[in-house]
């Protein structure tokens, strides 16, 4: 078995949880498995979707292709502590509707 086999052809050692956003969840929870469940192979299906509405930038939408939004190598250049940006998330996680991300609020 190969590495990548470890964790995708092994659904009786792994739990796959899966987080994303709400528009993503149609393809993750029925599509794509019954794409891995049409190929006949033993592949990890997804035990657990947790589907949560958006994380807005400063009111617009996040867009990597945009540049809109702060992303994993930008927070580490403002000098903020990691732990600073994971507490704001977890405390702002978009559970029940769209959160704002505004560096006002971070602060």
């Amino acid at each position: 078995m190969k590495d990548w086999e470890l964790w995708w052809k092994n659904p009786e050692n792994v739990t796959l949880t899966q987080f994303m956003a709400k528009d993503n969840v149609p393809f993750h929870s029925v599509i794509f498995p019954a794409s891995l469940m049409g190929t006949g192979d033993n592949w990890t299906l997804v035990n657990t979707l947790d589907g949560i509405d958006w994380l807005q930038y400063e009111g617009t939408k996040f867009s990597k292709s945009r540049g809109t939004g702060v992303f994993g190598d930008q927070a580490v250049q403002t000098g903020i502590p990691c732990d600073i940006f994971r507490c704001y998330l977890l405390l702002n996680r978009p559970e029940t509707s769209d959160t704002n991300f505004t560096w006002d609020s971070l602060a």
